[in-house]
């Protein structure tokens, strides 16, 4: 003969059982989620790097049209403070060797920063993720890149 207690028991048991199965059918729908993410990345990436080599290099109009084709600043970076030191060439080394492929890199003259934009999100977060990077002997900043602000000047209308 069953007590009430052990019934509560077993209703909150099943409970918890039914609540384990839901988080482990909604973990498997976020992996599967990721897993189809990260082939669908892969595939745009060999795509990008396909199109990207089967342009010459002496032919810059055709390469300017297939970076247009991708929004490289979703994968940009600032880089700083930058001191005399620190050239692009071997900025743009030090960054690739450390995170991967950097499509191009801004140095902003006035300021001691650079923006790089990164190949592919891979690089851009294993650069975001790590934070920093030394450069001849330089430790700089790497951070996600904050989108520029646009100043709007209101026109005054002409009314005479």
């Amino acid at each position: 003969m069953a007590t009430a207690e052990s019934c509560f028991t077993c209703i909150s048991y099943k409970a918890q059982l039914e609540q384990k199965e839901a988080i482990i059918t909604k973990y498997q729908k976020i992996v599967q989620f990721q897993n189809e993410l990260i082939q669908e990345l892969s595939l745009n990436q060999k795509k990008t790097t396909k199109d990207t080599a089967s342009v010459t290099t002496n032919d810059e109009a055709a390469l300017t049209a297939v970076r247009g084709r991708f929004n490289r600043n979703y994968y940009r970076t600032y880089v700083g403070p930058l001191t005399g030191e620190v050239d692009k060439t071997s900025l743009k080394k030090c960054l690739e060797e450390s995170f991967g492929p950097v499509d191009t890199i801004d140095f902003i003259p006035g300021k001691s920063c650079a923006f790089a934009n990164f190949f592919s999100p891979t690089a851009y977060h294993n650069a975001i993720s790590e934070g920093a990077i030394m450069v001849k002997g330089i430790v700089l900043s790497v951070e996600q890149a904050k989108k520029p602000r646009f100043h709007y000047s209101k026109k005054k209308s002409s009314l005479s």
